[in-house]
């Protein structure tokens, strides 16, 4: 019998293995590297829980070492530290200027489109504790490197 291992992720940022990454963090670097405003809805007071590439995968390996002891089961992963989407996109804005020299783009504050969703609205927070109880994970990287590392990565400085 093939038991599976489920792993629920918040949202996913860092640099991938190709030209084009996706996902909202990624999309701002490349808006501010534009010298575009970064648009926030509704004041980006929606709080989320930011998971680094590098961490998602390393959860995904834990979950080779315990596989028994976690199947069958969904398991939530993330930092525990939620981040004000402003105070993040503010973030990448002075990240983009300091890499570029370049004057820092605006975190402007917009309406959230028509096709936003309540989830889109709502904060996440994650508690990955019975995760790290089982497999002893835990994520490593701090956002402002992280970033900053993006950042160069996508400047072509890195």
């Amino acid at each position: 019998m093939l038991r599976g291992v489920s792993l629920r992720l918040p949202t996913v940022y860092g640099a991938g293995p190709g030209p084009h990454g996706n996902g909202v963090v990624t999309s701002m670097v490349r808006r501010a590297l534009a010298g575009e405003p970064l648009p926030v809805w509704n004041e980006g007071s929606v709080e989320r829980d930011l998971l680094h590439v590098r961490d998602a995968a390393r959860a995904f390996a834990a979950c080779l070492d315990r596989a028994q002891a976690l199947a069958g089961r969904h398991w939530v992963v993330g930092t525990g530290r939620p981040v004000r989407v402003a105070d993040l996109f503010g973030a990448v804005a002075r990240s983009v200027a300091a890499h570029t020299g370049a004057p820092r783009v605006p975190v402007v504050s917009v309406a959230a489109p028509a096709t936003a969703t309540a989830a889109d609205a709502r904060g996440t927070v994650i508690d990955a504790s019975a995760f790290r109880a089982v497999t002893g994970w835990r994520p490593r990287q701090s956002l402002p490197g992280a970033l900053d590392e993006l950042v160069a990565t996508l400047a072509g400085h890195g």
